[in-house]
């Protein structure tokens, strides 16, 4: 035994005396090497920089974001820059894409690309609508009746993640089952995404399962392969599937459904609005979703900082891309006011709609 273990560690000790020859020189760790590093890996891997740069003001591409110049980043760093500084400029920089899936961090630091809508969420006037205020004893969800027309469902989704270490497989989302049988004697159903910012795909293509009447692919999604925006991989293509009936306690829902969104509809939940489009009994209201597909993965920088970046161009089965742009609604309705004390316009629609899809008068 003790042989084995000296002849593991033998050549061990040879890489660590041989780094340069396997992994190269140490990296240049200058503040304008950092920022360009960081400029090549956005250029590199982000699979949508074409699209999130066509709405900047200030810059034609993301090369011009660097090398402008009389304003490009490369001219915003030099060797006496501080690492606060540095840091700054790098999250400036990052902020050009205007991409919620994009984030710097640092030791005590982080700075992110996403801005909110401006507006609010109330879960208690959302409350107020349904019979003894709803129910939310399973996590991520409010559901009930509407108190004004019993015949009439609700469903809020809050969140695709569970962020609870101690939450084992995202289980919370199978409640979804019991929640479609508590209510599954409605006549329609308002689905309410806004202000969900997306979670686990696969938690959430297992709730939109219990929406769907039949099987559609719904999305295609290609990883950036190399330098150029066409650089991408051959597309993986995405399926909602269907529960058309109770069966070891899973339900669907296939009446009429109402799908409400806002600007505030991200990521997870926009892949949801996809799936969800592409089933005849479900009308999309609200106003248009974020615009934010890829998934978002993790990277080092080459100082030990880390970022978030999106390596997918996500588009729904046709080919179209709704990146940067968001998806809008079959009708679009917004909220009027914005307080407490005021009704929420966009859910009084959405019960007039899912009463006519419902044919209550």
């Amino acid at each position: 035994m003790k042989r084995k273990i000296k002849l593991l560690i033998l050549p061990i000790v040879f890489l660590f005396s041989a780094c340069d020859l396997f992994l190269g020189p140490e990296p240049d760790l200058s503040p304008p090497e950092i920022l360009k590093s960081l400029w090549t890996d956005f250029n590199n891997i982000h699979a949508n920089l074409d699209l999130r740069m066509s709405n900047n003001t200030k810059y034609n591409s993301w090369y011009d974001v660097y090398h402008n110049k009389s304003n490009g980043y490369a001219l915003k760093v030099n060797s006496g820059t501080s690492e606060r500084d540095l840091f700054d400029r790098c999250a400036e920089m990052l902020k050009e894409l205007n991409d919620p899936h994009v984030g710097l961090y640092a030791p005590g630091k982080f700075s992110s690309s996403y801005s909110g809508s401006g507006e609010t969420f109330y879960l208690s006037t959302a409350r107020s609508y349904l019979i003894k205020d709803g129910n939310s004893g399973y996590k991520n969800f409010l559901y009930g009746a509407f108190d004004s027309n019993p015949n009439i469902g609700y469903i809020r989704i809050s969140s695709f993640i569970d962020e609870d270490p101690e939450t084992k497989d995202q289980e919370w989302g199978r409640a979804i089952d019991n929640i479609i049988s508590s209510i599954a004697n409605t006549k329609a159903l308002v689905l309410d995404v806004r202000y969900n910012m997306g979670g686990d795909i696969y938690i959430m293509e297992y709730i939109a399962a219990r929406f769907a009447s039949e099987p559609k692919n719904y999305i295609k999604a290609r990883i950036k392969t190399g330098p150029g925006a066409s650089d991408l991989s051959s597309p993986i293509v995405y399926s909602i599937k269907s529960i058309k009936k109770a069966s070891d306690n899973q339900y669907g829902y296939t009446k009429p459904i109402v799908l409400l969104t806002n600007k505030d509809t991200v990521s997870a939940a926009e892949w949801f609005t996809m799936a969800l489009r592409t089933q005849s009994h479900v009308k999309h209201i609200g106003t248009t979703t974020r615009g934010a597909f890829s998934a978002r993965n993790d990277r080092f920088m080459i100082n030990g900082w880390h970022y978030s970046i999106s390596p997918e161009r996500v588009t729904d089965i046709n080919g179209k891309t709704y990146e940067g742009i968001g998806i809008p609604p079959s009708e679009e309705i917004k909220n009027k006011a914005n307080q407490l004390s005021d009704p929420d316009d966009q859910l009084d629609y959405a019960l007039k709609r899912a009463k006519e899809l419902a044919g209550i008068l």
